[in-house]
């Protein structure tokens, strides 16, 4: 018999596995390069990702097998038995066959994998433009394996399908959990500060809006982020009540209309009321403001992060 077939979530685990690790490659030569950023008048960052070019190599090969990851899962939802490369009566499945670990035995790839992801019935809509992707990500990812030229193999290119491919099938802000959960789920989590550790996260959003812009970003997340961005007062403490400055600004009206008396932060996804006046300090035009009554007792501005005086 073929024993502990794979499931779907199995390759979906294994899919987003590959997804983060491609996220995480890129964002630790990104912040290796902030971190120094004295140099960077010397140095700029076009200059770290050429020297990073077998890194870059390394996300796409990895995007590309949570892709062929994610196709398997949607097999999987049908039969597992379907990504076998085996003759069907080659198959150890008769009572009297031994036992093979399905790990074992070989499974198709490439387009035999696409031609049966597509035949088979799951929940994700698969059309031209889908496999058009697909196939674009495949012969790059063999550009990069068998080849020289990854001229166009660049982060903008591996970052914004990193968000697209976690965006088509899981949904909208799906990349943000992951990348969060897999930041809390460190074994070395909490070791140093939980609460500074937990809001760091906010530098991944950084890196992505510095590579894609924030415009880039509009396709891959449920914020409105057309509006203007304030401070969260959740992620201003947790960043400085020790360890320094948070200049940041990741939370949204919500929704985004002059009126709204709440905003919601991207990076810690915690909703607050806030009241709309202006700000006291003649150099800000800012008109959101916030009692931080469970920290500081003070009403801030979150544009400025001017402390109000009470009226």
């Amino acid at each position: 018999m073929i024993i502990n077939n794979p499931t779907n979530l199995d390759f979906e685990t294994l899919a987003k596995e590959n997804l983060t690790q491609s996220f995480n490659l890129l964002f630790k030569v990104y912040e290796g390069y902030v971190e120094f950023n004295e140099f960077t008048d010397e140095v700029s960052l076009d200059d770290i990702w050429e020297h990073n070019k077998g890194t870059l190599r390394t996300t796409l090969i990895l995007l590309h097998q949570a892709i062929e990851s994610l196709m398997k899962a949607a097999v999987c939802e049908t039969s597992p038995l379907l990504l076998l490369d085996k003759p069907k009566k080659d198959w150890p499945t008769l009572p009297n066959s031994e036992d093979k670990e399905f790990d074992s035995l070989y499974t198709i790839g490439g387009e035999s994998l696409l031609n049966t992801f597509c035949a088979v019935t799951t929940s994700i809509e698969i059309n031209q433009e889908l496999i058009d992707f697909i196939e674009e990500i495949r012969q790059k990812r063999n550009t990069a394996i068998h080849g020289t030229n990854v001229k166009d193999i660049t982060p903008k290119y591996i970052l914004t399908n990193i968000l697209k491919v976690f965006t088509y099938w899981f949904g909208k802000d799906s990349w943000n959990h992951e990348l969060k959960a897999n930041l809390l789920n460190n074994p070395l989590f909490g070791y140093y500060d939980s609460d500074y550790e937990e809001a760091i996260s906010y530098k991944y959003l950084d890196f992505i809006s510095s590579i894609i812009t924030k415009k880039g970003m509009v396709n891959y997340v449920s914020f409105d982020m057309k509006g203007r961005q304030y401070y969260c007062p959740t992620c201003k403490y947790k960043i400085e009540k020790d360890y320094g400055q948070l200049g940041s600004k990741w939370a949204f009206l919500y929704p985004n209309k002059p009126t709204s008396s709440s905003i919601k932060c991207l990076n810690c996804n915690v909703t607050l009321k806030v009241t709309r006046n202006s700000c006291q300090y003649e150099d800000c035009k800012g008109n959101v403001l916030y009692n931080d009554l469970d920290n500081t007792g003070e009403i801030i501005c979150l544009t400025c992060y001017e402390t109000q005086e009470p009226e």
